[in-house]
């Protein structure tokens, strides 16, 4: 298939859902075929906007579509790519994937078992920025990297009821953002591998009047020898950056997952000792997303190639953050 011929289902019409609809056609990744909403007043508003014919069930939303972004509240992930992918209908999904990394898992399964393409949406890992960066730490530009610092930070000024303070919608800064974090640490520590997993992991921080973990701190130590600190939260605004401590110098991403810190921004900055070199992309993230589950539909692949996040590193990551939050809520009862 012409990837330009892509037809896609929209699962949900909140901001981000925007954001990415207007990215297909940036990226000549097809067209808005469907648009999925819990109300059909909802999905009417998206499509008045952004095209496409408004739905509130899933079978008519896939009927004609090859594709589906799934950007719904995390709980509701793991139903959608279900149905779709028993259908052979490729798969963007938001992260987290699911909430829980034996739904992630299963998830990851279905794909497998249907043959069909799945891609959890993190954007960030498309952008040239980050495969500069791990070859130049693989080639030495630092020396033997031993430490990575890694934080994502912003003040969630919004109701208990909002999807980022409420348990049952997923919230919390961990399944929020705690993965860009995570996952920046698992590649990067990973030295020739796609992916390192912690060996071992403390965890503290504080919990919302809601009981979602408000603000997350996580120590990591892997194989080898080499740690990661590690931060996510949704009441203090730290901004986002990583750097990775080697015996011969340092390497500073000061816009990791966003580049410019900017969701349409293309220009990545990699600092090595203390020398800038810009990176640009030949377009933003979300934009290079869409071309990338394109990429797997036509190449006949069910999973994206490296640095992108693969089948296995999702399910990685997702026990990793299962592990994070689990020790982080032990922390907060002792």
């Amino acid at each position: 298939m012409n990837p330009k011929d892509t037809r896609w289902c929209i699962a949900s019409t909140g901001a981000i859902a925007r954001v990415f609809t207007t990215c297909i056609s940036t990226s000549k990744s097809g067209q808005v075929g469907s648009v999925l909403s819990r109300t059909q007043a909802g999905a009417e508003a998206f499509c008045a906007d952004h095209g496409g014919t408004p739905c509130t069930d899933i079978d008519e939303a896939l009927s004609d579509a090859d594709a589906i972004y799934i950007a719904t509240p995390h709980p509701m992930h793991a139903e959608l790519a279900h149905v779709a992918l028993e259908r052979g209908v490729a798969v963007l999904c938001e992260k987290p994937m699911t909430c829980a990394a034996t739904d992630t898992a299963a998830v990851v399964a279905a794909a497998r078992r249907h043959g069909t393409p799945l891609i959890e949406a993190w954007m960030y890992r498309c952008h040239p920025q980050i495969e500069h960066a791990v070859q130049a730490i693989r080639a030495g530009a630092i020396g033997t990297p031993a430490h990575v610092e890694a934080h994502f930070g912003f003040t969630a000024e919004v109701e208990p009821t909002h999807r980022l303070r409420d348990p049952a919608l997923g919230g919390g800064a961990i399944l929020d953002i705690g993965g860009y974090v995570m996952s920046i640490a698992m590649l990067l520590a990973a030295g020739d591998d796609q992916f390192a997993v912690p060996t071992s992991m403390q965890a503290s921080g504080t919990l919302d009047t809601t009981g979602v973990d408000a603000d997350a701190h996580a120590s990591l130590t892997f194989d080898g020898g080499m740690t990661a600190a590690i931060h996510a939260s949704i009441t203090e605004a730290t901004g986002m950056g990583t750097t990775v401590h080697g015996d011969a110098g340092t390497l500073h991403l000061p816009c990791p997952f966003l580049p410019e810190s900017l969701r349409e921004g293309t220009r990545g900055t990699v600092i090595v000792n203390g020398e800038p070199t810009h990176v640009d992309g030949p377009m933003d993230c979300f934009s290079l997303e869409a071309r990338a589950l394109t990429a797997c539909m036509a190449a006949g692949t069910i999973e994206p190639a490296w640095p992108m996040v693969t089948h296995d590193a999702s399910i990685a990551l997702a026990q990793a953050l299962d592990e994070w939050r689990g020790l982080l809520l032990e922390s907060t009862r002792a």
